[in-house]
């Protein structure tokens, strides 16, 4: 329970203020925690920051560039961090509410009786009152509400380079579906244009019944292989379809129309892992959270001491048919905290739990941080290498698949080597846009996990 004492005499007020001013405890106060990584990434060189914070633009790819933009408009996530936003400046400003004076007014009208009969009154109350923040309750409540501020504004940030990160991915795949169902076909009518020679020649006699029956099993491998492609291009889109608040039907005929797989035109270096941190939004967010929940200590902590109000009223009578009357009071109130059965105590125990929660979250951010660049940065960075030997594989078997049909058709080699040759062929582009899809995907993620600041333009 709390107890509420009127003090009239300026003295005795002024003394015992001192006297709680000098019995309170230090006041919380909050540092800013730093990072302890290391002084480089293991897969990186120092680099300066690319140009634009629209990462993506490195795909040069005007159809991405409109799916993100119509995604960073509609998306229900980014909405909904908007949202948040409005509700955290809402409380701030409820929160700032506290320091000023607040009044009310109230009106009344009556009778009443005297010795002359009975009158009419009409009376208003005006009342102020104003919390003077002696120990600094207020202020950690102000602290915290601009801390959670912040965080709404940085939990935005969040959600637009999720939102950003999700459609490039879900593109990426579109296209690599797209690629390869491209590829299959390709190969599909090659095979079958090897079967109509392979039973021509099974008419002349010039081929045996074996190799009609590989020249069909190559043709059916390529048929059963398409549904599933197409499955996954359906899927991509569907996926685009919800990231952009979009319809499906709309983006599959877009996509249907022009492109190919995309490709980034910058080299992956993001620089030294603290300018990284520095700029992650969701390790900021978990700063500004950690703030917040310290800053709650200090609310909690000043519920200890006696809270200082200085309250008046006036209130002025008018009686009908002449007269009037004014009363008035004014004077400052201590609030004790006495007897709250350990309330305090325990809100004050799980603020203290909350904020060491607060700063295992920001810690771990940091962590996860560090180890999503270290993983997109060491799969980029092979990633060239890899398209590069997928490419010259395609060429070879290219090569290879010439020169066999040829010789079979020369009669110099038997057609089993033009089989063997065509599934080479296939695969190995398929392979190739694998290659290519995963170091698009390895650059959506490694600008993600850097928030954007993948530098050096490619030469």
């Amino acid at each position: 329970m709390t107890h509420t004492l009127s003090l009239s005499r300026r003295g005795i007020l002024g003394g015992f203020v001192s006297t709680l001013a000098l019995a309170a405890c230090n006041p919380v106060t909050y540092t800013a925690p730093k990072a302890d990584v290391a002084t480089s990434f293991a897969s990186s060189s120092p680099a300066r920051r690319a140009g634009s914070n629209a990462w993506w633009a490195a795909f040069r790819d005007k159809r991405l560039d409109a799916l993100i933009a119509a995604g960073l408009k509609r998306n229900l996530d980014v909405q909904t961090a908007v949202a948040t936003i409005r509700e955290a400046q809402a409380n701030a400003r409820l929160v700032g509410a506290n320091d000023l004076p607040q009044a009310q007014a109230e009106g009344a009208a009556g009778r009443a009786h005297n010795e002359t009969g009975v009158v009419e009154t009409t009376s208003a109350t005006l009342g102020v009152s104003w919390l003077i923040d002696l120990f600094g309750q207020n202020r950690a409540a102000r602290e915290g509400a601009s801390a959670r501020l912040d965080a709404a504004y940085l939990s935005a940030e969040v959600a637009r380079l999720t939102v950003a990160s999700a459609i490039a991915s879900a593109y990426v795949d579109a296209r690599y579906y797209q690629e390869t169902m491209a590829l299959t076909r390709q190969s599909l009518q090659s095979r079958k244009r090897t079967l109509e020679m392979t039973r021509t020649q099974d008419a002349f006699g010039s081929a045996s019944r074996l190799e009609v029956l590989q020249a069909e099993q190559l043709v059916a491998q390529a048929e059963a292989a398409l549904p599933a492609l197409e499955v996954g291009f359906d899927q991509s889109v569907n996926r685009l379809a919800t990231l952009t608040a979009g319809r499906s039907t709309d983006i599959a005929a877009q996509l249907r129309k022009t492109g190919g797989q995309p490709r980034a035109r910058y080299s992956a270096s993001v620089g030294v892992p603290a300018d990284v941190i520095r700029v992650r939004p969701d390790v900021r967010m978990a700063e500004r959270n950690l703030a917040a929940a310290v800053a709650d200590v200090g609310e909690a902590q000043a519920a200890f001491y006696p809270r200082l109000t200085l309250s008046g009223t006036i209130t002025p009578t008018n009686i009908r048919g002449g007269g009037s009357m004014k009363t008035w009071g004014f004077g400052p109130q201590i609030t004790l905290p006495l007897f709250t059965g350990g309330a305090n105590e325990a809100r004050l125990s799980a603020a203290q739990a909350r904020a060491e929660q607060a700063r295992l979250a920001w810690q771990a951010s940091v962590l996860k941080a560090v180890e999503e660049v270290e993983n997109a940065l060491a799969g980029y960075n092979r990633d060239a290498r890899a398209v590069s030997a997928q490419s010259r594989l395609v060429d070879n078997a290219r090569e290879t698949v010439s020169l066999t049909r040829s010789s079979y058709e020369l009669g110099e080699a038997d057609f089993f080597p033009v089989l063997d040759a065509e599934r080479s062929l296939l695969s190995a582009r398929q392979e190739l846009a694998a290659a290519v899809r995963q170091q698009a995907l390895n650059f959506v993620a490694l600008s993600a996990a850097s928030a954007g600041g993948v530098g050096l333009p490619a030469s």
